[in-house]
């Protein structure tokens, strides 16, 4: 995935709706189980980010927002899409499979998750970004992520390709 951003504007921040999405998602929640109930099998993660490092200082249209929406099974593939607008404000979509380790046993609560899917909103003369496009918008992808959870409130940080760093907060349900 591509994102740009012109040298000429500010980093970008967090919107109000990521913080209103993030408040809601949190009041919304059951309180965490009992410690001897048993973990569910399944769960849902919605995240969000508002914010994204760019590599470059190419001209980038629009502001930066993603909306993601994953499937997670206990030791198993996450199940995964999300929607956001690229660095050429084109609405892009990515449908994913993935799987989430935990690699420090001194830090469970670290993860590094790997994803692979489409993608599909590249278009016009913007259609080559991706190396491996094969035409009218759609490309596969792949994106590692480091992030922590905490109880069932975490962040994330996805590597873009070459482009750049995002940024964003979720919640499990």
């Amino acid at each position: 995935m591509h994102f740009r951003r012109s040298a000429s504007t500010s980093p970008r921040r967090p919107r109000l709706p990521l913080a209103a999405l993030t408040l809601c998602a949190l009041t919304a929640m059951p309180a965490k189980a009992d410690e001897g109930e048993p973990e569910p099998e399944a769960s849902w993660y919605l995240q969000a980010g508002g914010y994204i490092h760019y590599s470059d200082d190419e001209d980038y249209e629009g502001p930066p927002w993603f909306v993601g929406i994953e499937r997670h099974r206990k030791g198993k593939a996450i199940l995964g899409l999300s929607m956001f607008n690229n660095s050429f404000g084109q609405f892009t979509q990515y449908a994913y499979l993935g799987k989430a380790f935990h690699p420090f046993q001194r830090a469970p609560d670290i993860r590094l998750k790997i994803t692979g899917g489409i993608a599909h909103g590249y278009k016009g003369d913007h259609q080559d970004t991706s190396p491996l496009n094969w035409g009218d918008g759609w490309a596969f992808a792949i994106v590692p992520t480091i992030g922590y959870q905490k109880d069932r409130l975490g962040w994330d940080v996805a590597l873009l390709s070459n482009s750049g760093l995002l940024f964003l907060v979720g919640v499990e349900f």
